[in-house]
């Protein structure tokens, strides 16, 4: 049979007008922001508290295999050094920051939690973007609450 129109969905661009097209990710590229404008070592306290909830092969999977540095001989995550914190781009860590978000939104919560209470690490431009980033990670949880009593509401 033809494949033919498989790959027609995927070929479409995502309407930016769109309410939820332009939502989409935002948590993701305000996390990358928070990080660019971070310390080295502040760097580094974000990339622990992400990659954690993450296994072997979520992390080859993330950013073109980008963070398979991390990983140790053995197939477990290491502790991440400084030098690590420094190589990956902001796209790369807006990638991770998708895929963490929908694995452990947790994860990001802790972010800007780190960010916000390490104020030598951060400038008031990162707090500024730390506290959006608090406050869309909050919205997402609440509609996951409200879709979550809908859903029980229906059963």
């Amino acid at each position: 049979m033809s494949d033919e129109f498989d790959d027609t969905v995927e070929a479409l661009p995502a309407r930016a007008g769109t309410r939820r097209g332009s939502r989409r990710g935002r948590a993701a590229r305000l996390l990358a922001r928070l990080y660019g404008s971070a310390n080295l070592g502040l760097r580094t306290r974000f990339l622990d508290c992400l990659v954690r909830p993450l296994g072997p092969l979520g992390l080859a999977a993330i950013g073109a295999g980008a963070f398979t540095v991390l990983l140790s001989p053995r197939g477990g995550v290491v502790s991440v050094a400084v030098a690590d914190a420094a190589r990956f781009s902001k796209e790369q860590i807006a990638e991770l920051a998708r895929f963490v978000e929908q694995v452990s939104p947790d994860a990001l919560a802790q972010v800007a939690a780190m960010a916000v209470d390490n104020p030598v690490g951060v400038g008031s431009f990162t707090a500024s973007v730390a506290l959006l980033l608090a406050l869309e990670l909050r919205g997402v949880a609440a509609k996951r609450v409200r879709r979550r009593a809908g859903q029980d509401a229906g059963t």
